[in-house]
């Protein structure tokens, strides 16, 4: 008789857990004629001493091996349950404990950790671990060249954006040709009534000044060449000194000399705000087209001179060459010449008593104004008087409209010609009273008995108008108040 016994290798180890016991079954193979009772082991919950008892204990599962050829058979007599007992308790393997990893444990315990703080609501973290930083190397890689088709399809875009960027600059170049190539007559200017053009916005500003420095770089050369020559320079010399053909230098001169005029054009308020801001007494004078015509003559200097690549703007540098020109023009077209120094000064007492008036609430004296400024008083005197403005005796009066020259009296022949003196301050006070109301007018002339039949009471002057002696009040109270302003008073004064 032949008896295989088969024993299985122990299986993996359980997964992470708590440690547990198991048996590994034994499985015998009997070689034989005859099957042998299949035995299933003992279950993982029977305790080892109910395993060991002979009543209770049950054997494992016995399989019979399949042979390919038949086997030979056993003697007779043999116990097959016996034989399988006494193997059973041979091989018998006792409880295996598995052990768990230590990282296995970690793990889990991190595992149940997480599931934990899923539940529950997580704290606010108190403090911030901060996150390491990270470097990325990209490593060079040869890129794959683009094909034919989308190459040519690059080159053709390029070039017609470059197409029509000439386009346009071709059409702003002709649009600034037709309306600004003919330069403005500054002496045929209404200054108090022509409508200025806006000012332009910094990028246009910018880039007529990019437009004109060809046109500058030609006036350059043509000049140094006139001072070479002794002679003028012909288009032709000054094309061949800079390396272009005839054609271009004459564009490119139209063009430069078109943007420089519409820069002049659209920049004219920075005149007219010079001259208010630092003349305001000579705005209404006569002279301030004059003003504003040396102003001008500036500006125009200012923008030959100015640098963009400076990074400043036009109106900053264009408003000292404006303040310059109208200086210089004051100084030299008056008879009396004082030197810039104390026009200087003059703004400086103009600025002061503005300041202090402001300040004080009051007209301030001259003393306070010498103190603000800080002149000794014979040079505030003397800067006062030579710089007081000039009047023509021929310039008529704003209110009355006659000349000047009619309004002047001489002192020493009053007592002579009285008669001529009283009737001009007749007619003075004729223009005071016929500047009010009518109704006010002949009340303060019955009134007073300004016009010869002497002075009326409140009730002749009611029966004579045919109103209430109260409204005869209200109109002598009205007249008598417009009569107390300071321009009739002032217009008064001169004949008294």
């Amino acid at each position: 008789m032949t008896t295989t016994v088969t024993t299985p290798t122990p299986s993996r180890p359980l997964p992470a857990g708590p440690q547990r016991r198991r048996y590994r079954p034994t499985v015998l193979a009997i070689a034989g004629g005859s099957k042998p009772p299949r035995r299933r082991a003992p279950a993982a919950a029977t305790s080892c001493a109910a395993l060991a008892a002979p009543e209770k204990q049950s054997t494992a599962t016995a399989k019979v091996a399949p042979s390919p050829a038949p086997a030979p058979s056993a003697p007779e007599g043999t116990d097959y349950d016996e034989v399988a007992a006494t193997l059973e308790t041979l091989y018998k393997l006792s409880p295996v404990i598995v052990e768990e990893d230590g990282k296995s444990s970690k793990k889990q315990a991190a595992t149940k950790k997480k599931r934990k703080q899923g539940r529950t609501k997580p704290a606010a973290a108190t403090t911030t671990t901060p996150t390491p930083k990270r470097t990325v190397v990209v490593r060079s890689q040869r890129r794959r060249r683009m094909d034919l088709g989308k190459r040519v399809e690059m080159r053709d875009q390029a070039a017609g954006k470059e197409d029509e960027h000439r386009d346009g600059e071709r059409a702003f170049e002709e649009a600034l040709l037709r309306e600004h190539a003919v330069s403005t007559d500054m002496g045929s200017l209404d200054w108090r009534r022509m409508k200025i053009p806006p000012v332009l916005s910094a990028p246009q500003s910018a880039r007529l000044f990019k437009i004109m420095q060809p046109m500058k770089a030609i006036l350059e050369v043509q000049e140094n060449m006139r001072s070479e020559l002794q002679s003028e320079p012909t288009e032709a010399e000054v094309a061949e000194a800079m390396n272009m053909p005839v054609q271009r230098l004459r564009r490119l001169r139209d063009v430069g000399r078109a943007a420089r005029n519409k820069l002049i054009k659209h920049n004219l308020r920075l005149v007219l705000y010079a001259i208010n801001k630092y003349y305001p007494d000579m705005t209404g004078d006569e002279r301030f087209a004059d003003l504003c015509q040396a102003g001008a003559n500036g500006l125009i200097t200012a923008i030959d001179r100015f640098e963009p690549k400076r990074g400043f703007r036009i109106s900053t540098y264009a408003l000292f060459w404006i303040r310059h020109s109208v200086v210089r023009a004051m100084t030299l077209s008056s008879f009396t010449r004082f030197p810039f120094a104390m026009e200087s000064e003059r703004q400086e007492i103009n600025r002061a008593r503005e300041e202090l008036s402001f300040e004080l609430g009051r007209t301030p004296t001259d003393e306070e104004t010498m103190k603000k400024v800080g002149l000794s008083p014979a040079r505030y005197r003397d800067v006062v008087r030579m710089t007081r403005p000039a009047y023509s005796l021929h310039s008529r009066n704003r209110v009355t409209q006659e000349e000047l020259i009619n309004e002047v009296t001489d002192v020493d022949a009053i007592g002579v010609d009285t008669h001529k003196h009283n009737r001009l301050l007749r007619l003075a006070i004729d223009d005071l009273l016929d500047s009010l109301k009518p109704k006010e007018s002949v009340v303060i002339r019955q009134r007073f008995g300004l016009d010869g039949r002497g002075r009326r009471t409140l009730s002749e002057i009611a029966g004579n108008l045919r109103i209430s002696r109260e409204m005869v009040r209200k109109y002598e109270l009205k007249a008598l108040m417009k009569l107390k302003h300071p321009t009739r008073v002032d217009y008064l004064r001169r004949y008294m």
